[in-house]
């Protein structure tokens, strides 16, 4: 009874998913484990200086997100969620690991850069941070590079100004290979612990969960898609709501029933 209520509301869960891929097309975040970043890609770090990505992988594992300092919702939401797990790590930023924030807004100004860098390395409050974690900016062609080799795809509405993308974190190899995936907005720091030591030795972890969350702002969507995306995902949030209530609803019912004298798992 518990595998089919969970079997079912993953079900759920996966048919909200496609309705909104089918809807947002170009939006999604696809596991490419293994696969190396172009390290020859070119962005600037908040002093302005160009240099290629593989600048930033030396001889320690790479904590990587993608966002833009505009983004209206999630983007702050994901860097939380990410300083949040890494705080409790006995490991440090700048020592054992270092942090890569690479915008998708060519647009970004070194100041926006700044002032995000500023704010995320002032909530994980270590000293060593300052030496390993990094913001990039950079071009429309080395943004996509890297995106696409990342397979975090996104989207940009011209009218209002924003940007359709998924969220989540990657943790790479010193080498610049994707080691690990960590998609949505929250990351549990012990799993987050073990992708950082498996990437610092080379490792390559497997696909995780799919998860699809994107960011976009509600009354920002408009043009030829925009009443029909959040229909559908109004319809999406009611599914996972809806199945994930079957499914613990599903499991408590099995547990309660098992413990009744005479069933499942009771006494005979």
């Amino acid at each position: 009874m518990r595998r089919s209520a969970w079997r079912l509301a993953m079900g759920f869960v996966l048919a909200a998913k496609v309705a909104f891929a089918a809807v947002v097309p170009g939006v999604s975040f696809e596991q490419r484990v293994g696969e190396t970043l172009p390290l020859d890609a070119e962005f600037r770090d908040t002093d302005g200086n160009l240099r290629p990505l593989g600048a930033w992988f030396r001889d320690r594992p790479v904590v990587l997100w993608f966002g833009y300092a505009r983004c209206p919702q999630l983007c702050s939401v994901v860097s939380d969620g990410m300083v949040s797990a890494l705080r409790p790590l006995q490991a440090s930023a700048g020592i054992d690991f270092d942090v890569l924030m690479i915008t998708i807004d060519p647009a970004e100004t070194a100041a926006e850069a700044r002032a995000s860098r500023a704010e995320a390395v002032g909530h994980y409050g270590r000293e060593s941070a300052g030496r390993g974690w990094h913001y990039l900016t950079g071009g429309e062609a080395a943004i996509r590079e890297v995106t696409a080799a990342a397979g975090f795809h996104f989207i940009y509405d011209p009218r209002s100004r924003q940007y359709a993308h998924p969220s989540g974190l990657l943790v790479l190899t010193p080498q610049g290979r994707i080691s690990s995936y960590f998609p949505g907005l929250d990351f549990a720091p012990k799993a987050l612990a073990s992708a950082i030591d498996r990437a610092g030795s080379g490792g390559i972890g497997e696909k995780t969960a799919d998860l699809l969350i994107a960011c976009f702002r509600g009354d920002g969507i408009s043009g030829r898609y925009g009443k029909i995306i959040w229909r559908t995902l109004g319809v999406a949030v009611g599914l996972t709501v809806v199945a994930l209530g079957a499914g613990i609803g599903g499991m408590l019912w099995s547990e309660r029933r098992a413990r009744r004298p005479g069933g499942e798992g009771g006494a005979p």
